[in-house]
């Protein structure tokens, strides 16, 4: 992701965003998509299940999960009740990695495990400390690519020294501020358009029964 913001940058060589701050921008843009259309976890997962402990009320949830939607339960006899109406809430910040599952007496008596269906943060494709599994579609690249290179632009409208130090890395382009200014709107718009062409396939569908 870092060599295809360099391209669309025109900074192959990060003369004007050291290495370090494209992966800052990157990194921004995926957190953005996570935000906006946070990626679902079913409770298939490998991080979903948790086991219930005799006399024990609160469970940590993974750090993956931004949101929990629903639970369901499985008795220790491994019959499978379904998703759990009431006894549950949680507690914490998801988003800092500290939520936990308050889960009633009642329930914990019974033991057995419980399975979270929720959602999620993207992760960087080719990114070796994260998880995988997790990382963003090719189909979100484009709206990614777009947030960033508006961040950066952004960042460059702001530092008249980064200015000058990209129009002289970029001599055939003899770009001013307001004409920066224009490229930052311009970017902008590409980033609405990426949006909205992403957000077509989640559109609510109507259904009918029988």
């Amino acid at each position: 992701m870092r060599q295809r913001l360099r391209d669309v940058l025109f900074d192959t060589e990060d003369e004007t965003w050291n290495a370090g701050e494209k992966d800052d921008i990157v990194g921004m843009a995926v957190r953005r998509l996570s935000r906006r259309m946070p990626r679902p976890i079913s409770t298939d997962d490998t991080n979903a299940a948790i086991t219930l402990v005799t006399a024990t009320y609160y469970y940590s949830v993974n750090s993956q999960y931004t949101q929990v939607d629903a639970v369901a339960y499985e008795n220790s006899d491994s019959d499978w009740i379904g998703y759990m109406q009431s006894g549950w809430e949680v507690e914490g910040d998801l988003w800092a990695g500290t939520g936990k599952l308050h889960v009633s007496p009642t329930t914990v008596e019974q033991l057995g495990t419980l399975y979270i269906r929720g959602q999620g943060r993207y992760t960087l494709p080719n990114d070796a400390d994260a998880d995988q599994s997790a990382a963003i579609l090719d189909d979100h690249v484009p709206v990614v690519l777009a947030w960033a290179r508006t961040e950066a632009y952004r960042r460059m409208l702001s530092d008249r020294a980064r200015f000058r130090q990209w129009q002289n890395a970029n001599q055939t382009q003899n770009v001013s501020i307001n004409e920066l200014v224009q490229m930052v709107a311009d970017a902008d718009r590409q980033a609405d358009d990426e949006w909205l062409q992403l957000r077509q396939w989640q559109r609510p569908v109507i259904g009918r029964i029988g």
